[in-house]
């Protein structure tokens, strides 16, 4: 298995493959400030990054008396600001972090452009190499732009309000290292107020708790979904699951993929189903003795998982034509339960956030959205294999995010805010 560490050709799971080296002809701030392509500083003892915006004008202005080296990174208001907050627990800034930014010149003004996003993207190659050189334990981002800069690299290109992203601690398995989002300094300093305030040395206090990696052996969740085509295969699969699940006390996630919303539709079809205990993960296509198993393990007595259950509630009951016996958790009741904000309930924002895992359905989901009138989706053009290891990875990941918000409400109840794997 991989240690925790991204080969450059690993970066992207998306369409676009992401560029290795910097774009500064592109970007061009270089030429209108007085410590160009600044380096990032900090001995980095305790292994923390913490990655800003843009070198401001204090930092660009630096220059060292002794070597003459220009710039340094986070010396002017917002940087003293942070620093302070380090240093209230017990963080030296210098020694213990490396200090890099977004964008490694000044923009002119202090000011980014409407549409920071060509600079930021001919900029990205700098932050990924420091990662790659630094290895560091944990990377705090501050602010939208830092987020706007790693989190497509390491998620999906749909990064959202910075707002979205304070306050968690990403076990991020692409570059295995924790990844904590906070507001940056300067959005503190301009809406001072003591909620922001005492949110913000919240998250740097338990950014600043991490002291190891998040992983020891970054695990390979494709590798551990077992594709079954023969429908009699299945369904001896299926009733072993279950006899398992039961003896072990081991609930089973399910999910169905179908070729449309709602089952009412006409020509309306489940098309393959998969399911998972954790340590065992199967699916195949919807078929056969598949059916009769499926349908025989949705009536058992064992607990079950689901993100957004009323879908594999509905679908069973208008085509099986019974109830679904012992339901046990909805990850997306539970997302919402545990926090209320806009955009965090979904299946694969909650496998990023609690796992770490890339978006693994990117290629997938343009086959299962339905357009205009036609209730239909596309899923019936897609390879069976694929389809079938996209449905295992969501019934495995549902099972797994399941198991970290029982934690998380766990820790709630006894007050406790510990976050290890």
């Amino acid at each position: 298995m991989k240690r925790g560490f991204f080969s450059l050709s690993q970066l992207s799971h998306t369409s676009r493959v992401q560029s290795v080296i910097p774009r500064c002809g592109q970007c061009g701030l270089y030429r209108t400030c007085q410590a160009p392509k600044m380096a990032p500083t900090g001995q980095g003892r305790k292994k923390i990054l913490i990655i800003g915006e843009a070198p401001g004008k204090t930092e660009d202005e630096y220059v060292n008396k002794k070597t003459g080296q220009k710039g340094k990174q986070f010396i002017g208001e917002s940087g003293e600001y942070l620093r302070d907050v380090l240093e209230r627990y017990d963080i030296d800034p210098d020694r213990d972090c490396w200090f890099d930014n977004s964008l490694r010149c000044r923009p002119i003004s202090n000011k980014l452009p409407p549409n920071p996003a060509p600079l930021i993207e001919a900029c990205r190659p700098n932050v990924l190499k420091t990662i790659k050189e630094m290895s560091p334990n944990v990377i705090i981002l501050l602010g939208a732009t830092a987020c706007k800069s790693l989190i497509p690299v390491l998620w999906k290109d749909e990064v959202m309000q910075a707002g979205t992203w304070g306050s968690w601690q990403i076990p991020s398995q692409v570059v295995n290292a924790w990844v904590c989002p906070t507001f940056h300094p300067a959005y503190l300093i301009r809406q001072s107020g003591p909620t922001l305030e005492l949110k913000f040395r919240q998250d740097i206090e338990a950014a600043v708790k991490l002291r190891s990696k998040p992983w020891r052996e970054v695990p390979d969740y494709p590798s551990q979904v077992k594709i079954i085509y023969r429908p009699s295969q299945a369904a001896k699969a299926i009733r072993e699951m279950v006899h398992r699940a039961m003896k072990w006390e081991v609930p089973i996630a399910a999910d169905y993929e179908t070729n449309c919303l709602k089952p009412e539709y006409e020509e309306a079809e489940i098309v393959s189903c998969s399911m998972s205990m954790g340590s065992w993960t199967i699916s195949y296509p919807w078929a056969g003795e598949a059916i009769d198993a499926t349908s025989w393990m949705w009536q058992q007595p064992v607990r079950k998982i689901a993100s957004n259950l009323k879908f594999e509630d509905r679908w069973t009951r208008y085509f099986l034509r019974h109830t679904i016996r012992g339901w046990y958790w909805d990850t997306m009741i539970a997302a919402h339960l545990l926090d209320n904000r806009d955009r965090v309930v979904s299946m694969k924002f909650q496998a990023f956030v609690l796992l770490g895992i890339k978006a693994w359905n990117e290629h997938i989901e343009p086959y299962l959205e339905s357009k205009g009138a036609n209730h239909l989706n596309r899923i019936r053009e897609l390879d069976m294999k694929e389809l079938l290891l996209y449905g295992g990875l969501d019934a495995l990941l549902e099972f797994r995010v399941a198991q970290k918000q029982v934690k998380q409400m766990e820790r709630m109840k006894n007050g406790s805010n510990e976050n290890r794997h």
